[in-house]
């Protein structure tokens, strides 16, 4: 079976993981071969706008709806010397409060949803399409480079996938709950701990991302070189046969630009549909944060602390979970692009 029978074959597969989206790989695959780069780009995002935009106005409800409680909460604190026994403000504001915190949780859950199915569709598609890419690879350069690189690409799978199901997702949640329970007091009593929990999964994200690069750059100057010293020493022994020697090598060097021209044609599709698989729910989540941090800054001018601080909060973990996402995916982003230009063979 070919490359192009294979690719063929994920045109099925790949619309499962886009639904919603009408996606000719084959169509794709050709115009990237003629160097229509832009046409490729067009054709996969030119409906992003129309999509984000409902979106949008789904979500300014949201914030609206987050704007009354604000004010609700407000008037009860700005109330509260009217009352002769402050239990009952207390109970007036600890239950808006208990609203608010089930709206905060219903956004979260959007989020969380939205993280886990993109990471799911994450690794569908790249456990789809790498087998695809890495053959590319094989053909171009040899059958050790493309094998130890799919080698690669599974172990890092694998490790995304724990890493972010099993401890930086649970972590972000637990980020979370300190949040809503940071608004039961008066005083700021989990201030510390929540910087340090942001802290700790931003040095994790950067650990993560600078191993990963550093393996792949390593890998990157030793495999490619072996196999380029076996097609070397091939063409070489070829080239001393009398006759056809001259030719052969001529022909050798065509059809090993025609398999690198192959090779970074399929890379470049996967890393457009890569993006295009990211883009829609990385900005749903970057939107709901920023909203729930603007409904935070506007309330802050006339509501209590607790109510602004818990929103802003839940806000900065929904950028966590971005960040985590946008790190996941530059990790397969970037394993590709180096794969994909140390195996160039001078072209």
């Amino acid at each position: 079976m070919n490359l192009t029978d294979e690719i063929a074959d994920l045109s099925g597969q790949i619309d499962q993981i886009f639904s919603g989206y009408e996606i000719n790989l084959q169509e794709l695959f050709t115009l990237l071969l003629q160097g229509k780069i832009t046409e490729v780009m067009q054709m996969l995002f030119r409906d992003l706008a129309q999509l984000l935009q409902g979106e949008m106005k789904s979500f300014l409800k949201l914030i609206i709806l987050l704007l009354c409680i604000s004010i609700i909460a407000a008037l009860l604190t700005n109330l509260t010397e009217l009352f002769e026994n402050r239990q009952i403000a207390d109970i007036g504001f600890y239950f808006v409060y208990l609203f608010l915190i089930l709206i905060l949780i219903r956004v979260f859950g959007i989020v969380s949803d939205t993280a886990q199915v993109l990471i799911s569709d994450m690794l569908d598609f790249m456990k789809l399409f790498m087998p695809v890419f890495f053959l590319a690879v094989g053909a171009a350069t040899g059958v050790t480079t493309g094998l130890l690189y799919y080698q690669f690409i599974l172990l890092l799978i694998y490790g995304v996938e724990t890493a972010l199901s099993a401890f930086l997702m649970p972590l972000i949640k637990v980020y979370i709950f300190l949040a809503f329970m940071n608004g039961l007091w008066t005083e700021d009593k989990l201030h510390m701990l929540l910087d340090l929990l942001k802290r700790i999964i931003g040095y994790l994200l950067k650990i993560s991302f600078a191993v990963i690069a550093g393996i792949s750059m390593l890998q990157s100057m030793i495999t490619p070189v072996i196999d380029s010293i076996k097609m070397a020493g091939m063409q070489k022994t070829i080239a001393l046969i009398p006759g056809i020697g001259n030719i052969s090598d001529s022909v050798a060097e065509m059809v090993v630009g025609s398999a690198v021209l192959v090779k970074n044609s399929v890379g470049v599709l996967a890393v457009l549909l890569f993006v295009l698989l990211i883009a829609i729910p990385a900005v749903k989540i970057w939107i709901l944060a920023m909203m729930l941090k603007l409904a935070a800054a506007i309330a802050g001018i006339v509501s209590d602390r607790r109510i602004t601080s818990c929103m802003d909060q839940v806000g900065e973990g929904g950028l966590l979970v971005l960040r985590v996402l946008l790190t996941a995916s530059g990790l397969f982003l970037i394993t590709i692009a180096i794969a994909a230009i140390t195996t160039n063979r001078g072209f």
